[in-house]
């Protein structure tokens, strides 16, 4: 039951869909009490192509661009948990490297989520069509409730 939900886990790539789905899961906790996790996931290049068929140059510059990323995104999430939550102890924020829908659902499962919230929609492109939908996988996956806020694009 929704009464139930204690922590809330809004996954955010910075997307306006993802925001809209943050603020969401922002209100319910209010409404309920609940702890928010704020988790961004960044995606290596080499998640489609094996990092040992790339050259040690190409494996260099991608472990230098993760490292910008993590820190880029662990830079913005603080700002949104100040900015937003106030600097909140009940919110919780975490950078992860790899597959968003495994790092997604190992984390929900680790921290005792009982809610992730995301939008249907997030960053799109080529990702999208090469690795499908992560709000369907998370609905077949986690161990917790998944709600999906429809998102007519703008």
């Amino acid at each position: 039951m929704i009464q139930n939900v204690k922590k809330i886990l809004a996954p955010i790539d910075f997307s306006d869909f993802s925001m809209d789905a943050m603020q969401g899961a922002k209100d319910l906790a209010n409404d309920l009490g609940a702890e928010v996790h704020l988790v961004h996931v960044v995606v290596p290049h080499f998640h489609v192509i094996p990092l040992p068929l790339a050259t040690s140059g190409d494996q260099s510059f991608e472990l230098t661009r993760e490292s910008a990323m993590t820190q880029q995104a662990e830079e913005e999430l603080a700002r949104i948990k100040k900015d937003d939550f106030g600097n909140s102890p009940k919110v919780t924020t975490a950078v992860l490297n790899g597959s968003p829908v495994k790092m997604l659902v190992e984390y929900a499962e680790q921290n005792a989520i009982d809610l992730i919230m995301l939008s249907t929609h997030g960053r799109s492109g080529a990702d999208r069509v090469m690795i499908g939908s992560v709000a369907e996988k998370l609905v077949r996956l986690a161990h917790c409730s998944v709600l999906v806020l429809r998102r007519i694009p703008r």
